[in-house]
């Protein structure tokens, strides 16, 4: 076997010919695409291995296994060099295997001497395999060949795609893993909470605001607190948040030794890939088991009965850790064949399983969540991201700048980055969008960006100019877009996250969709099927199917909505919309479609739309009303044209008075979290007089709690009256009164800076709490040069 990286596959192409011509059997990867046969076939079959080096070998993680796995198999290794041995120093790993080989000197190869140069090669082959003929050979662990191969499917899969261009990647270790221990007790009360609700993740606040404070761990720490001798965790997470990228991480940190090296073995497997295509029905009798899974789901090839003994015997043992990725896409969905080995691989001793929270029925101990992008890891993410498009993008860092200071004065858009599929198409439309004046991008702009950038791109793949105006490419790409829209629809009407086949033919059956239709609407990138594994079925009609994230399968339930809403079967979007209006889990479809329709100036469609809203039936409390058509108003950006205008803002400022005068923390904090999820409704006029009045109408007992409901708005633009009101308790008597007037004004910043404001701070720079003082100091320090009298 010829070992070499493609670099240098010229010479060892003609070395190999050579060889040939001597009747020396050769393998070699003439294509030089590393597929896991080259271990498979490739060195397992050598009876000798001559590896061909330079510093690109050198640093080759696929050649570095190569030379490693011979070595652990016995084989005869002959180094031929390609360069000059003072050219560079070998790293430890090369210098281990060849400080007592002898080299063959390739560096200065011509077509004159190379003839001579292969004669030494063979000669070296020739005593190497003498020597090893007469050497006594060590015993090997059998499985130790299987577990290799794995190891090498896990370390060449070292690459995260952007999903924008998948031509472009980072390195796997770049990936940011977030983990966080959660108390399983408040946890559970609170997942059995969202599950009678039915609130989908994506459409509720931040993790943060759901399950609170968290301790962070390392990825390697992941198993301390197990206190049973088997090792079974639970990691979940929102869509798009990265439990996939998670698995491929320590897959591959394992396999490279640097995690968890007291499993002898880790076995990755995608439930989603459990479906009938992939594992059709068997004879009666017989029935599929772990063996068979690993075997198709960790192999390239199909492996001997002796290896899969071999296995069978290894998984029996406590030294296996498997990986189990997607149980929320597989639980209600497995086939009625595959249940008895899906319960095997839950049921196995040492196991990590992820899943969205809100499929989660699993009883484990150990409850980790994956939370997406830190704050930190945003900048970073933004910097990497803008740093590797230099060389195209001139102002490429100044860019990256410009991105981080648009999302952090964009609180909802900010949120959204949290999650990593979001934050790499925002980053790849701003390199083609000037959004930099654009304050109050709503999340509908948002997402009708994201949507005309991929569409642009999917035209330009289809030769067509992209020279075009926004509706245009809509007009271009309606056939393709009708067909997500309807199908996003259903899916969202019956629950359904998964698409199955099934639904998928009965909307294209409905709508006249055609194959070709279908194949170019997965082509936009917004669309993707799964089960296509390398021996599934290629037929894509027959494979479920899903939206590349939640929030864009009901951006486009949304606009086939809003579609409805404008044709002539009203009745149906009408009586869609009076049915779900108070579930959860499609109250971000009626945000987009309330900032859809805003946009589309059909006044007809505007006021159906909210008369329905506001018609009945009404929910019991009240609450979840206010919430729906407080979220929905400010997607409008609170317009004077919006129907229910003034209903709306009176009906939060009823619910905000009520909650206020009651002393109603838990429901205080309800409505303060329904604000913050807004851009716009903090800033109205009416709600910041509103806020003043209260302050000055409360009990001495309440004032607190209301400064304090105040401080967590995200007010951007204060009120003259609210300034004056917030003013006047910073000559309150209670120090904590003052203390959260201070916080309140240093958040507001520059724009809370009045004369009358920075005058009472200055005051209670003398208080004779210190605590006073300090946030005196701390929000005169936010309001800069205004406070600099």
């Amino acid at each position: 076997m010829l070992s070499y990286t493609s670099i240098n596959q010229d010479i060892v192409s003609k070395i190999a010919d050579i060889l040939k011509g001597e009747n020396i059997p050769v393998w070699f990867d003439s294509n030089g695409d590393m597929k896991n046969d080259i271990l498979a076939n490739g060195v397992e079959n050598a009876v000798a291995v001559c590896c061909f080096l330079m510093s690109d070998y050198d640093q080759s993680l696929s050649c570095q296994s190569e030379l490693q796995y011979a070595q652990k198999r016995q084989k005869p290794i002959i180094p031929c060099m390609l360069t000059s041995t003072t050219a560079w120093t070998l790293s430890d790993w090369l210098e281990q295997i060849t400080r007592e080989l002898v080299f063959v000197d390739f560096h200065n190869v011509s077509e004159s001497n190379i003839d001579y140069k292969v004669i030494d090669l063979i000669n070296r082959i020739e005593e190497q395999i003498a020597v090893t003929s007469h050497r006594r050979i060590q015993p090997i662990e059998e499985p130790s060949y299987l577990f290799e191969l794995i190891k090498w499917h896990y370390k060449q899969n070292s690459r995260i795609e952007r999903l924008i261009n998948p031509a472009e990647s980072f390195p796997i270790e770049e990936s940011y893993i977030n983990l966080a221990i959660v108390d399983s007790k408040e946890q559970q009360g609170k997942e059995k909470k969202l599950r009678y609700a039915n609130q989908h993740e994506t459409i509720m606040g931040t993790f943060e605001d759901i399950y609170g404070v968290k301790t962070p761990i390392n990825v390697k720490d992941i198993f301390n607190t197990c206190k049973e001798s088997g090792k079974k965790v639970l990691v979940f997470g929102r869509a798009g948040i990265g439990k996939t990228t998670f698995c491929r991480y320590v897959s591959h940190q394992w396999a490279k030794s640097a995690l968890w090296p007291e499993y002898n073995l880790v076995v990755l497997i995608s439930l989603r890939s459990l479906t009938e295509n992939r594992y059709s029905p068997l004879p009666s009798g017989k029935s599929y088991s772990l063996v068979d899974i690993v075997a198709k789901e960790c192999f390239s090839h199909d492996i001997s009965e002796e290896d899969k003994s071999l296995l069978r015997e290894q998984l029996n043992k406590r030294t296996v850790l498997w990986l189990l990725d997607g149980y929320d896409e597989i639980v209600q969905n497995v086939p009625s064949h595959l249940q008895r080995v899906f319960e095997q691989l839950l049921n196995t001793s040492h196991h990590i399983v992820t899943s969205r929270p809100y499929f989660n029925t699993l009883s484990r101990s150990v409850r980790v969540e994956i939370v997406g992008f830190t704050d930190g890891n945003i900048s970073k993410y933004v910097e990497v991201f803008f740093n590797q498009l230099r060389d195209k993008f001139p102002n490429a860092l100044f860019e990256g700048q410009k991105v981080l200071e648009f999302l952090r004065l964009n609180p909802r858009i900010w949120g959204i980055a949290h999650i990593p599929v979001n934050l790499e198409l925002i980053c790849s439309i701003w390199t083609e969008t000037d959004w930099s004046e654009t304050t109050n991008l709503t999340m509908t702009k948002l997402y009708e960006d994201m949507t005309v950038w991929l569409c642009r791109r999917y035209l330009a793949r289809k030769s067509t100019s992209i020279q075009i105006s926004r509706m245009e490419v809509y007009e271009k790409c309606r056939p393709e877009l009708n067909f997500l829209e309807t199908l996003a629809f259903e899916g969202m009407t019956s629950n359904t996250i998964i698409l199955r086949k099934d639904l998928l033919q009965k909307v294209m059956h409905n709508i006249g969709c055609s194959s070709d239709i279908y194949s170019d609407a997965l082509r936009i990138g917004i669309f993707k099927s799964f089960d296509n594994g390398r021996t599934g079925n290629q037929i894509q009609l027959e494979k479920h199917h899903y939206f590349v994230h939640l929030s864009f399968q009901e951006f486009f339930a949304a606009r086939h909505l809003v579609r409805l809403l404008n044709s002539t079967t009203r009745d149906i979007a009408v009586e869609f919309i009076g049915t779900h209006k108070y579930e959860k889990r499609l109250q971000l479809v009626f945000i987009f479609a309330s900032g859809l329709l805003i946009q589309s100036e059909n006044t007809q469609s505007i006021h159906t739309f909210w008369d329905t809203i506001f018609g009945d039936p009404h929910d019991l409390v009240g609450i979840r009303h206010m919430q729906l058509v407080t979220v929905c108003l400010d997607e409008t950006q609170c317009g004077c044209a919006v129907p229910h205008r003034s209903q709306s803002i009176s009906l939060l400022l009823n619910w905000i008075t009520f909650a206020c005068s009651q002393n109603n923390l838990k429901l205080q904090e309800t409505i303060a979290m329904t604000i913050n999820s807004c851009n716009k409704i903090q800033n109205l006029p009416d709600v910041q007089i509103e806020f003043a009045s209260l302050l000055k109408t409360a009990a001495e007992e309440h004032k607190s709690h209301i400064v304090k409901f105040i401080t967590d708005q995200k007010i951007t633009d204060p009120h003259k009256q609210l300034l004056e009101s917030l003013s006047l308790q910073l000559e309150h008597y209670n120090a904590e009164i003052q203390t959260n007037t201070c916080s309140a004004l240093r958040k507001m910043g520059e724009k809370a800076a009045t004369t009358q404001v920075i005058d009472r701070l200055v005051l209670a720079l003398g208080d004779q709490h210190e605590a006073v003082r300090s946030s005196a100091c701390s929000a005169l320090g936010a309001m800069g040069e205004k406070a600099a009298t």
